[in-house]
């Protein structure tokens, strides 16, 4: 006799480039061997990243406009909680999985109005200060409704207890693909002299960081690859275009090929002072990328040993990170134990060994 599989929705508010994007992508294609799995976003817009073809995805609306006022926005968000409850109960949903702060509160309250079990992953720093403070006060009272509160780093869940009195919290990291894992080329120290950074630009990651170090390090034969969008794009236009470095220096938008990129480059750099779990650093790592990082609140130190298997600067020494990066370009034996050793130390991470743990976790509050 054939079991009819249990049904399981992430919820999230769009499927748009970004790390919590990717990791529901990843988890949604492994999960669904187990369970009928859909995603419920709160505007439509096409998949950045690759989903199987057994993975539902079902929005609230076509779009949304910006709020005016507290009060537009507060009946913003009750339409898409009556939307998502909605849809929780006309799809027969078994389970809800809430994706950052506004999906998860979301998520929960639609859960207790239909009576279902709800579990919500909260992937920023915690004590981030551009949070809302509406939702900081919803997030305190609101999040010890759901059955499990999911963080990704040891670090992230000793804050969270201190905040918020949850039923349970339990730690699981981010899922590498297995598809992008498989991917990867030997890394050689023949490589193109390209110093890699992927991601959003905005004041938390500090792009603007990496291109005055590669200035003062007046690397001849080097160029430097930024990777990503976001509202400080045309600021660091201005800076490459004021240090004269538009020839050396490059800026592409997000793209699906990522993998491309790390591939090809021979060094990887983020000089982030604020993050949930750097998904970025961690697949540059895994492709074997000797990798340069500001040991910020959260994640770096969890995936660096400095020394051993990359470099930990801290997040405001901006000498030591042009010392290092420095360190790296010049010294090929040192990248190559690095990429080794990089390599290794993430292959805890590929989603064959971190969906098993979220099936079993998902599995227990559905019996």
């Amino acid at each position: 006799m054939i079991t009819k599989k249990k049904k399981i929705a992430f919820v999230i508010g769009g499927l748009t480039p970004g790390g919590a994007e990717r990791v529901i992508t990843n988890l949604s294609n492994s999960l669904s061997e187990d369970f009928d799995v859909i995603i419920i976003t709160f505007i439509e817009s096409d998949p950045f990243y690759t989903l199987n073809n057994s993975v539902k995805v079902i929005s609230c609306f076509k779009e949304l406009s910006r709020p005016k006022s507290f009060v537009d926005s507060i009946k913003l968000n009750y339409a898409i909680l009556k939307s998502v409850s909605k849809i929780t109960k006309n799809e027969k949903i078994d389970l809800l999985i809430g994706f950052i702060t506004q999906a998860n509160i979301k998520a929960v309250l639609a859960s207790k109005l239909n009576r279902i079990p709800c579990l919500i992953s909260e992937r920023n720093d915690p004590l981030k200060s551009d949070i809302p403070k509406l939702w900081i006060i919803l997030r305190k009272y609101i999040y010890p409704r759901a059955n499990c509160l999911i963080v990704q780093t040891k670090k992230v869940k000793q804050v969270y207890e201190g905040m918020i009195k949850t039923k349970e919290m339990v730690v699981l990291p981010n899922p590498i693909s297995s598809e992008l894992s498989q991917l990867r080329k030997a890394y050689n120290t023949n490589r193109e002299k390209i110093i890699l950074s992927v991601g959003t630009f905005n004041d938390d990651k500090r792009q603007e960081k990496i291109i005055s170090a590669f200035h003062e390090l007046q690397l001849r034969d080097w160029k430097l690859l930024l990777i990503g969008d976001g509202p400080n794009t045309s600021k660091l236009k201005s800076l490459i275009k004021e240090l004269n470095l538009s020839h050396k220096v490059k800026i592409l938008p997000k793209v699906k090929n990522v993998h491309d990129y790390y591939n090809k480059a021979s060094i990887f750099a983020f000089a982030s002072k604020a993050e949930g779990f750097p998904n970025v650093l961690l697949e540059a790592m895994h492709f074997g990328l000797p990798s340069l990082s500001t040991d910020c609140n959260y994640g770096p130190s969890e995936l660096i040993n400095n020394g051993e298997n990359g470099f930990l600067v801290p997040v405001d020494n901006q000498s030591m990170f042009v010392k290092k990066l420095g360190e790296l370009v010049g010294n090929d034996d040192l990248k190559m134990s690095f990429s080794i050793k990089s390599k290794e130390s993430t292959e805890n991470f590929l989603d064959t060994y971190v969906s098993s743990s979220w099936k079993n976790l998902i599995l227990r509050y559905l019996t």
